[in-house]
């Protein structure tokens, strides 16, 4: 004889049928519900940090991107000066203009340098520099480069 399960009272109990429950109480359902929540509460916090996360390193990526943009003109007015000054003294024209490619700089974008003379007692060039020339942000800076004055003298006699 096969003896089933007993209760605490000794009498056999039997096991539930298969197939969901429908005897449960309010209370499971209650804490069902609260973890559900407590999870999609997670879910969110989790998600408004990596989007915190995300927009941080973006805003940092285009303020590095500035930064070296800005660094890259300083660097062509300089290129610029040192140029107009060489020409200069070999006694070529001064006002020059010329429209560098995006290969020709070390950067993504084209630059613009144009030097001008200017109006002013003593010679003197204008040098302004646009770079990049693409996309809806130009840095545009220029500079006044006072020229030095060349001297016409004979160069001096070796001396034995």
């Amino acid at each position: 004889m096969t003896r089933g399960l007993m209760g605490r009272n000794g009498r056999a109990v039997s096991s539930p049928p298969p197939g969901p429950r429908t005897d449960r109480s309010p209370r499971a359902a209650d804490r069902r519900g609260g973890v559900t929540v407590l999870a999609l509460v997670a879910l969110a916090v989790a998600a408004a940090i990596a989007t915190t996360m995300l927009r941080s390193a973006l805003l940092a990526r285009r303020g590095l991107r500035a930064e070296h943009d800005l660094r890259q003109v300083e660097r062509l007015l300089v290129a610029a000066a040192d140029r107009t000054l060489a020409r200069h003294l070999d006694g070529e024209p001064v006002a020059w203009r010329q429209d560098l490619a995006p290969g020709d700089v070390a950067g993504s974008g084209s630059a613009r340098l144009t030097v001008t003379l200017t109006s002013a007692p003593v010679p003197a060039v204008a040098i302004v520099v646009e770079y990049p020339l693409e996309g809806p942000l130009t840095i545009r800076r220029s500079r006044t480069v006072v020229l030095p004055t060349r001297s016409v003298s004979s160069p001096e006699e070796p001396r034995p």
